[in-house]
């Protein structure tokens, strides 16, 4: 069918203002002012790109192994609790990467929480963890669940008939898995490493506790010093294109977002463990759960407790809540009404555009936050010097990330709804306004909502942009933890962790039951 012209002028509207941001940064770094060859010489620019990159595949390796095995387990073999197993190792998703950070900081530091535990023992002083090695705990610790969220999936949906026939010509577990299963979830495994790149080349608030330099830290480090310096908008540039060349990628390896794999699924037979293997196992589970979940959850109880026995006042972290749930409610409403007619027109009326358009908003949720958020900064002190500093241009740069979210919730539904529907509302005489009020939006509600809930959390613990764009006064609980963490005060920021990661739990929660019981 023929999209319909204002379908089409109103979401190629809404292309051009969500594509802005990218194009003036490539605009203001092909007018850059400093010779480019010698820039990218300087030292500081070649370790801030090895050090970004080396953190990448670190990150990526280690959270692609743990995230695989504990799909392989939960998915292939009988685990006692195995669905409780699941559910816990998936819940980290809750935990923001500068709560991780936190946690650990404060924990782990050398006059932290465990010196001041064990002092009683003779322990005055532990070496801290930041830097590389912490920066690689924390996101490998808050992001294997992509991982293991994905290739879960795939295995559930994965024919065992091949693995069950090699089992039987006796082939060994370990061959069976690098020759059979494995290159079968090749694309599952590709698609989850890129997202979970993508998450560590963006991630601003980790490195920036862990005093780790990556161009995430030095582009807010240069904007604090000089906001208009060369090398934020180098830094913000280069970022932004290689997050942009990971995206493509990613898309190119999306084996459909349910995950589609060769083989016809059956009903999966779990392989029996012997005693000695299960307790190998569970030991390997609770060390996870440990380490990803608990230290992290113990940790932020002691300092809110310790925090409300010293009288400290929490009064004040109500602002950053009330913030939060204002900015998230607003990006996610809107978020909601702009990504209807984008999914009526991308999956109801096919054509060239409407592929195009689907790329390229998908492509968007690959955007380092920090560089969009410099870039808006931009656009509205030299373009629209009305609104900087305002709380629409915050809402703006929140909808141009998030907006993917919302959209693959009401596409999701879409693929639902049959095509003939539509057509024998046409035959009946019923106008495209009113097929779409009567049918259309009926069949698709709960997949919006659903995508307005993504957005709504992610809006809730989104940072970098809000540090860089929030209008005075106004403030969020990311701001908040992020702002005492960075002065050490931990009992202060810990009000506002629980809270946030009350609010996130509940969904992660229902997200991941429901990934276990497809």
């Amino acid at each position: 069918m023929k999209t319909p012209k204002p379908l089409l002028i109103g979401n190629t509207l809404i292309l051009i203002v969500f594509l802005m941001p990218i194009f003036y940064m490539f605009w203001r770094f092909a007018n850059f002012s400093r010779d480019i060859s010698s820039f990218l010489q300087s030292w500081d620019v070649l370790t801030l790109l090895l050090n970004t990159l080396f953190l990448f595949f670190s990150v990526v390796f280690t959270s692609l192994a743990l995230g695989l095995l504990i799909s392989i387990l939960t998915v292939r073999y009988e685990v006692p609790g195995s669905r409780i197993l699941f559910a816990l190792t998936i819940l980290p998703l809750v935990i923001p990467s500068y709560i991780g950070a936190l946690t650990y900081v404060s924990a782990f530091s050398p006059k932290g929480l465990f010196v001041e535990i064990f002092s009683k023992y003779g322990i005055n002083e532990i070496a801290g963890i930041e830097g590389f090695i912490g920066s690689w705990i924390v996101l490998t610790l808050f992001t294997y669940p992509y991982v293991q969220l994905i290739c879960s999936s795939a295995l559930r949906n994965l024919d065992s008939t091949v693995e069950d026939a090699a089992r039987s010509l006796g082939v060994k577990k370990v061959k069976m898995y690098t020759s059979v299963v494995l290159p079968r979830l090749k694309k599952p495994m590709i698609y989850s490493s890129l997202l979970v790149g993508l998450y560590v080349i963006s991630d601003f608030g980790a490195v920036s506790l862990m005093k780790y330099g990556t161009m995430t830290k030095a582009i807010y480090s240069y904007y604090v010093i000089n906001i208009n310096g060369d090398p934020v908008i180098f830094y913000s540039t280069i970022l932004i294109f290689v997050a942009l060349v990971i995206s493509f990628a990613q898309r190119g390896s999306e084996v459909s977002r349910s995950a589609k794999v060769s083989g016809t699924p059956k009903e999966i037979v779990k392989i029996k463990l012997s005693q000695k293997n299960k307790l190998l196992v569970l030991a390997f589970f609770g060390l996870v759960i440990l380490f990803s979940l608990i230290l992290p959850v113990g940790v932020l109880s002691y300092w809110l407790i310790r925090g409300l026995a010293n009288g400290n006042s929490v009064s004040g972290a109500f602002f950053g809540v009330i913030g939060s749930l204002t900015a998230a409610s607003v990006t996610s409403i809107i978020a909601m009404i702009i990504a209807t007619p984008i999914v009526v027109m991308i999956s109801q009326y096919r054509s060239r555009f409407g592929d195009f358009f689907e790329k390229i908003t998908l492509t968007l949720y690959g955007l380092p936050h920090i560089a969009v958020g410099i870039s808006m900064l931009f656009i509205t002190i030299k373009i629209f010097p009305s609104i900087y500093q305002t709380f629409t241009t915050l809402i703006i740069s929140y909808l141009i990330v998030f907006l993917p979210q919302a959209v693959g919730g009401g596409q999701a539904s879409m693929e639902q709804v049959k095509l003939t529907y539509i057509e024998a509302s046409s035959g009946l005489g019923l106008s495209k306004l009113d097929t779409f009020f009567k049918i259309t939006f009926p069949l698709i509600y709960r997949g919006l909502f659903a995508g307005a809930a993504l957005v709504f959390l992610s809006t809730m613990k989104e940072l970098p942009q809000t540090l860089l764009l929030r209008p005075t006064g106004f403030s969020t609980m990311a701001v908040d933890i992020w702002s005492n963490a960075s002065e050490a005060l931990f009992t202060q920021a810990a009000f506002s962790a629980f809270i946030l990661l009350a609010i996130s739990a509940l969904p992660t929660y229902i997200l991941s039951t429901r990934n276990l019981n497809k």
